[in-house]
Formats: C-alpha cells, structure tokens, sequence
C-alpha cells in the first residue's frame, strides 16, 4: 500500500474515530470544565461577600466605638454614679439624642450605671422597659461586644452591641447600641454574577440557641420591590454551621427541593454563616449545550477529513514519497543525492530545504571524516576528557606510548594511570581547567602497561558548555633524560617543549 492510500485511509480512521472519541467524552469533558468554571466562580463571590460583611460588621462596630469613647458621656456617668445628679442623667440623655441623629444607623442608645440599672435611652418610653443588662452580657475588656442579630415586627432586622464605659480606669457602667442591619440586607439583594437562580443566605444566630437564614427574594419581572426574610434554615444553611470553608458541587438540596452547587464560607467573630448558591439545572444546561456542539463539530470534521484525505493523497503525497527515495538513497551512502525542485509551494520549499540539509551533511559528513583520520593519524595524543576525571576518547597515540588499550583508559579514572607524586598537581591543574582556565604546559607522569612511566607535556583547552576537556599530549621522556644527563640542558629556555 503506497502512501497516498495510507494517508486517506489514516484520515478517514482519524476522523471517524475522533467522532467516535467526541462522543464518548463531550458531556463528560464539557461538564468538568463548567463544573470547574462555575466552583471557581462561586468560591470567588462567596470570597467577596465574606469581605463585605465583615465591613459592614467592623463598620458597626466602629460607629459604637466611636459612640463609647465619648469623654463627656463617660465624665457624666461617672459623677451620676457619686451622686445620682439629675443634672447629670439630663446631660447624658442630651449626648445620646444628640449620638442618635449623628448616626443614621443608630436605632436606639441605652446607658447603664455601675449597677446596670438603666439611666438614660433615646426611647422615651423604654427606660423603664428596656430589659435587664445581666452581668453575664457586661464586656470583660474595653471592647464593644456583639449581641446578635434577630428580626422584630415593627423595626425590622436589627442589632445590638454592649460596650463597657470607663473612665480614670474605673468601669462607671455600660453602652447599649441597636442599629439597623440594612447594610446587612444590602449584602443578600446583590445578585451581580449570580445568573438567573442564584442567591446569597447569610446564616444568623437568633435568640437562645436558634439558627436563622437572611434571604432577598429576587427582583420580579414587573419591578416590584425585593422582599426579604428570615427562615428556618435549610440544607446548604446547615453546612456552613460546621464552621469550614467548603464548595458543594454534589448531594446538596435547597429549601425548593432543587439540586444546588454551593460554597459556605463562616465568620467566627460574630458566628455567622454565608452560603452563595446556583441551581444545578441552570449551571449544566451549558455543559449539554457544549456537547451538543462538540457533537456537531465532530460530525462536520469526519466528512471535512474524508474529503480533505483524498485530495491531499493525490496532490501532496507524490512528492513526499519521491522525497522519502532520496533519503533513503542518502542513508546508503550516496551523499550527493538531492531532491528535485520544480514547484513554489510548501512542497517545493521542503525540498529545498531538504536540499540544504543534505548539503550541509555531506559537509559535516566531510569534516568528520578529516578529524577522524587527523585524530587517529596524529603523532601527538589526542584526548577528550571530562572534569569527573575520566577520558571519554583516546586516540591510538595514546596505546602506542602507554601500551594501554583505549578501552582500559576509558574504563578507569586517569588519576589511576598518574604517577602518585603527580596526582595532587595534576587534580589542581584540572580544577583550573573546570574553571574555564586553559592549560598551555604542564607535565606530569603516566604510567605504561609494563610499569614504567614516561613524561607527558599536556595543553588543554576547557569548554564551559559542556564541561569537557580537549587535550593534546607530548611524550617528552627522551628529553626529561637528556636533561638529567646534561645540566646545561635543563635550562628552561632551550626546552624544544
């Protein structure tokens, strides 16, 4: 089968099987991706409306604080304490009406004496009403204490925190803020990003061990305003009591009964509870869409490949299997072997560069050869060697004067062929080389295959790169003797070396 009738059949078998493959796997793969996308999505809001409600909680807690630390309210106070100056109590009442126009929030403003007995409110009528500061609710700091959020018929969602007064470090009684939790609601009417099911719950303690969920009904179609409400809490509601930061994407059911993707997030300093959700429907119907997609994709691709195989098997494969004959005739040796160029177009450049490629072999082909016959040929010994201390190729000098064959030195490290009193000059002059510093003479002695030991005068040139050595050898033991023999000889400047 030649290779026009290869490639239409491998795709015709590609398309096909891709089709096969697309459909095995489009839902599947099209569900992780949105799954993914969508978790991703959710951990993000819930993230964000985390951190708007913890700013609506420091933005409370500020306004009391700021409340509190009014000196003439704590200065008053505590000489109400002393003398019980009506005076006084009208001075208070004064600093708290005038508190409770500056705050918009601020609902309701109650002090307390060292006894916690009520001395003073902006609600006329609540003096005597207000119920019982217990000791147990008095801050042990001199911090605002958070009571709690809880709804009420007539002022609707609202909170209250307890702040200790002091004054010259003495505690002189107590400060009760209510404050609307409007901002609060602000946080579960925000639908941005929620798509067309999604809703934001936050999770409420009410009163005595009551858990409560905050909800806002979306926008109706006719405009009409967002209702808001306290329920009893659901499925996802519950999991955010665990007190974990978790996303739900499986086995989650709402208070509708419908299947829900979920992330909870929990605020341990005020132990509230925040869930973002969607309806499962709503976020898969594009997973099926997709595949749909892929589906139809795959089946235009199958009939687009089957037609595309055929014309490229008989426009583009000729070529390519005459390019293929000329490397086969390169790889057996004939090296001025080239392709025939007669066309402009991808083919005709590949064979161009094809061309050039084997041109710029039978050069390197060329080259190797002259080194090779230089390298074995040479008097001198040639080496390649590495700074781990081994030679990596010898050339014949080497066996010729040491009588070793290129095997055994290959196989040991050249510090076990060095005279023992050359080793520690010899691993010096290396650790030069492994640092880029070439050598230009220096000797040391080699032991031969018979046990003697002929002087050898080395240049060496390192490479960085690869961190080999190239090196050339000189026997200079004939010499090393006519100097001993000869004093005159030793001099340094009549060594032929």
């Amino acid at each position: 089968m030649d290779i026009r009738t290869k490639l239409v059949f491998a795709l015709v078998a590609v398309s096909l099987g891709s089709l096969l493959a697309l459909g095995a796997v489009a839902y599947t793969a099209a569900g992780r991706l949105l799954q993914y996308n969508s978790l991703r999505q959710l951990e993000s809001l819930a993230e964000t409306k985390k951190q708007d409600l913890e700013k609506v909680f420091l933005g409370w807690h500020d306004r009391v604080s700021l409340i509190a630390s009014r000196t003439q309210l704590r200065s008053s106070l505590s000489n109400y304490n002393r003398t019980g100056s009506s005076a006084e109590r009208d001075r208070i009442q004064l600093i708290l009406d005038d508190a409770r126009r500056a705050a918009g929030t601020v609902q309701r403003l109650t002090v307390y004496d060292v006894d916690r007995r009520p001395v003073a409110s902006t609600e006329e009528a609540g003096v005597a009403g207000l119920w019982d500061l217990e000791a147990s609710r008095l801050p042990v700091g001199e911090l605002p204490v958070y009571e709690g959020v809880f709804d009420d018929e007539e002022s609707g969602l609202r909170v209250s925190f307890v702040a200790p007064l002091w004054w010259d470090d003495e505690r002189v009684g107590a400060l009760l803020v209510r404050l609307s939790a409007e901002e609060l609601v602000d946080v579960t009417r925000n639908f941005i990003g929620l798509g067309e099911t999604g809703e934001t719950l936050v999770v409420l303690p009410g009163r005595g061990a009551s858990v409560r969920v905050l909800r806002s009904a979306r926008p109706a179609p006719d405009g009409s305003p967002v209702t808001v409400s306290l329920e009893q809490i659901d499925d996802p509601a519950a999991l955010v009591m665990i007190r974990e930061d978790s996303t739900y994407a499986e086995g989650l059911i709402d208070r509708r009964g419908r299947p829900v993707w979920a992330a909870t997030r929990y605020l341990p300093e005020v132990d509230w509870g925040l869930i973002v959700k969607f309806d499962s429907a709503e976020e898969r119907e594009p997973m099926r869409q997709y595949g749909r997609d892929l589906m139809r994709l795959g089946l235009s691709l199958s009939a687009f490949a089957i037609v595309v195989g055929i014309l490229l098997g008989f426009l583009f494969a000729k070529p390519i299997h005459d390019l293929a004959g000329v490397a086969n005739r390169i790889r057996d040796g004939e090296l001025d072997a080239r392709a025939r160029v007669d066309r402009q177009d991808e083919i005709g450049f590949l064979a161009r560069t094809f061309n050039q490629m084997a041109e710029e072999l039978e050069r390197q082909v060329t080259l190797l050869h002259e080194f090779e016959r230089f390298f074995d040929l040479s008097l001198d010994m040639l080496c390649i060697a590495g700074t781990d201390g081994y030679f990596k190729r010898v050339n014949p000098a080497f066996e010729r004067t040491l009588g070793w064959s290129a095997e055994t030195l290959l196989s040991r490290p050249f510090n076990d062929f060095v005279h023992p009193d050359d080793v520690a000059s010899t691993d010096r002059e290396v650790e030069k080389l492994s640092e880029g510093i070439p050598t230009i003479s220096f000797e040391n002695r080699y032991r031969c295959a018979d046990g003697t030991y002929k002087h050898l005068l080395w240049t060496s040139f390192p490479e960085a790169e690869t961190g080999l050595l190239y090196a050339v050898a000189r026997d200079i033991t004939e010499l090393k003797q006519a100097q001993r023999r000869s004093p005159a000889a030793g001099d340094p400047e009549a060594d032929p070396a």
